[in-house]
């Protein structure tokens, strides 16, 4: 991969992980402590709200994306430094990717799309591990992204010392 190519391809995927982190920070902030009142009459709001867009829409892509854009590079990393950097960014971001194939069907199936009676006495206790999975998952995005950035960082120090 050439040096430009490689650059672009380090801008997307913190661009991605950026875009990943700061909606799971938006829904830690916004969204989860408002279903951890009343959650029954919240949650079914939620899902009468949410008829046509889906938050699925908004992560989907950018978590594809931001992981497989870090893999690629560090499998086309050659440099020592930067392939470590980059070793840690790939393992950070594939942990949170894993732990949201959990979320997603364990919690947020019964949360978001299922029957809200069928579960009405656990809906209190999953509002809360969804708050705490996404607080786990913001984290390892969060440590993803400091290491893309420090590739970056790296990088361009070493492209300063070249001169």
């Amino acid at each position: 991969m050439k040096e430009k190519s490689f650059d672009r391809c380090l801008q997307l995927a913190l661009f991605f992980m950026a875009y990943w982190f700061f909606g799971n920070l938006y829904e830690e902030i916004v969204l989860i402590p408002n279903q951890l009142v009343n959650t029954l009459d919240a949650l079914n709001c939620w899902q009468s709200y949410f008829t046509i867009t889906d938050q699925l829409y908004y992560f989907v892509p950018c978590v594809l994306a931001s992981v497989m854009l870090t893999s690629i590079l560090f499998f086309k990393s050659k440099e020592r430094v930067q392939r470590k950097l980059l070793k840690k960014a790939t393992i950070f971001a594939m942990l949170p990717a894993g732990l949201s194939i959990i979320i997603v069907n364990e919690l947020n199936e019964k949360l978001f799309y299922g029957n809200l009676e069928e579960y009405k006495d656990q809906l209190q206790f999953l509002a809360t591990l969804w708050m705490l999975g996404n607080a786990i998952r913001m984290c390892m995005v969060g440590i993803a992204m400091y290491f893309l950035f420090q590739t970056v960082v790296y990088r361009k120090s070493r492209i300063r010392a070249e001169m």
